[in-house]
């Protein structure tokens, strides 16, 4: 531990056990500890990978190379479009067989 680094530790008391909100001045303390203690460099590397800080994100290797489009979810989307359109005919039809079924036992 460096000698300019001191040892961030709340007092240990009987009723540190109890749950209880803590106090304004508690609180205070708390932040003014938060502030004084040195920042954490993976901390820092972390905020910067959600664009949480001023300073420009390091780039990932994923962002560095283009994705290329693979060629299966283009024949599945095709595939896809293919049975919305099947299903929506039978949709049609359905309707169309119950109109003809109400119809018929209604006379």
């Amino acid at each position: 531990m460096a000698p300019d680094e001191t040892p961030v530790h709340p007092p240990q008391s009987p009723k540190a056990n109890q749950t209880h909100a803590p106090t304004e001045a508690e609180l205070s303390r708390i932040a003014r500890e938060a502030v004084r203690q040195p920042a954490d460099p993976r901390l820092d590397k972390q905020l910067e990978r959600m664009g949480l800080t001023d300073a420009p994100a390091a780039p990932t290797s994923m962002a560095k190379q283009p994705v290329a489009p693979d060629p299966r979810v283009d024949a599945i989307g095709g595939r896809l479009r293919r049975v919305e359109s099947i299903v929506w005919v039978l949709v049609v039809a359905v309707a169309i067989l119950t109109a003809a079924v109400v119809v018929l036992l209604l006379r």
